[in-house]
């Protein structure tokens, strides 16, 4: 089974074309089998009718007239000597008992007539012949199979390509929707701006699974929307609240309780407003891309930080830095990034680098303790905290990484996490051109 192959594909187009090709030998097979029975047939009747003449022929010459009819009676694989021909046994092989049986059947009744099988690498049978008169005639045969015209195996071999091509232009046609409906599949992201739908063409099964496919993405998008609307709503109707609270508290008598208190509200508005931004971040955005340095993008996002005191330093590409993007994402992307390195690490290098496919890669990495390698990924669901970071002041909302790789998303881009050797946490952003 090692040698079976792995796409469907390549299975379809082996049992297709295995199938064809027995069929097709077997057919070939027979029609040589009839042809070469037919030709056989004619050959030895040939054979007979021929040999009963020349022998009839030199039989009633005179001696001294039978050597000039020889060469007029040799064909292309037998001849005639007026001699008693060479002893040996009687030839055993499948290929001379026709012709033996054929010249018995036509010669036997009339003359005497044995047969010996001549030795050499080249299949050779002699009959003896004894004329009326008492001379000695030899009958030197080369028995051998119809000829096969040149032309035959060239067909066989093009009918075999012609086969081949055949079925794999049949077997795609069947196999080509799944692939497209894979790749449809493998291209959804609920979050992307741009939805892989399948275009509703070809064979009616074909039509009914692809316009399954793109009423399935619209129930989701619209699911993610209301959802997503429905955590806006909560928060902006929170805000309010909040603000009454505060000002209330604020108007407390008791100094120590009015400062746990306005801690609270704080942290209750720190998190309606991320999640404010988390359901932004679900809706497709409007912003039109634009074409930038990227090294000079990311180089005034890193100013930016090292102005207020900031341990955020910028490796820039060397080659072409220049690249379609949506900046206000991709800002609020790194600005995110950034402050979760520096929250649990000390400092934030941003790193930039050009990839062979045309796109580009952004690093940013810090020196903190990194994440638990089976939580790399759980940290990118919303409201998903390390469990070693529950305090809201050091683990957050738990919706930087998710707004992060929501947008990422947007721009048809990958967010990667990876812990570093030497310790801390690296963030690979993946932007395809």
């Amino acid at each position: 089974m090692r040698l079976w192959p792995r796409s469907l594909l390549s299975r379809l187009v082996l049992i297709v074309l295995l199938g064809l090709v027995l069929a097709n030998g077997m057919t070939v097979v027979s029609l040589m089998i009839e042809r070469m029975s037919s030709a056989k047939t004619v050959m030895l009747g040939n054979l007979e009718y021929d040999v009963a003449t020349s022998v009839a022929i030199l039989d009633h010459l005179s001696p001294s007239e039978r050597p000039g009819w020889l060469a007029k009676l040799a064909r292309g694989n037998y001849r005639y000597e007026l001699s008693a021909g060479q002893p040996g046994p009687w030839p055993d092989s499948w290929r001379t008992r026709d012709a033996i049986r054929s010249l018995q059947e036509t010669l036997g009744g009339q003359y005497p007539l044995t047969f010996t099988n001549v030795p050499g690498p080249r299949l050779h049978i002699q009959a003896h012949i004894t004329l009326h008169d008492g001379a000695p005639l030899t009958l030197d045969l080369w028995p051998r199979m119809p000829a096969i015209a040149r032309w035959l195996p060239v067909v066989l071999f093009a009918q075999l390509i012609l086969l081949a091509v055949c079925a794999w232009i049949a077997v795609r046609q069947v196999v080509r929707p799944f692939m497209r409906f894979t790749q449809a599949v493998e291209g959804l992201k609920p979050a992307s701006a741009s939805a892989s739908i399948m275009p509703e063409n070809g064979p009616a099964e074909v039509q009914q699974a692809a316009r399954a496919f793109n009423a399935m993405q619209l129930r989701i998008q619209d699911h993610l929307q209301e959802r997503a609307q429905i955590l806006a709503a909560i928060s902006h109707d929170l805000q309010t609240p909040i603000t009454r609270m505060k000002l209330r508290v604020e108007m407390s008598e008791q100094p120590e309780l009015r400062d746990k208190l306005l801690g609270d509200l704080d942290n209750m508005s720190r998190l309606v407003r991320e999640g404010i931004d988390y359901a932004r971040s679900a809706q497709i955005p409007d912003e039109t891309p634009q074409r930038v340095s990227l090294n000079a993008f990311l180089d005034s996002i890193a100013c930016d930080y090292q102005d207020v005191g900031k341990a955020v330093s910028f490796l820039p590409c060397t080659g072409p830095d220049n690249f379609s993007i949506r900046q206000q994402a991709l800002r609020r992307i790194m600005t995110n990034l950034i402050d979760n390195a520096l929250k649990f690490g000390s400092q934030a290098e941003v790193a930039l680098s050009a990839t062979a496919e045309g796109g580009m890669n952004i690093h940013v990495r810090d020196n903190g303790p990194g994440i638990p390698e089976d939580e790399l990924e759980a940290v990118l669901k919303p409201f998903y905290r390390v469990e070693s970071s529950r305090n809201r002041h050091t683990g957050g909302t738990g919706l930087g990484l998710a707004i992060a790789s929501q947008l990422i998303n947007q721009m048809s881009g990958s967010l990667i996490l990876s812990n570093r050797a030497q310790g801390g946490l690296e963030v690979q952003i993946i932007l395809r051109g």
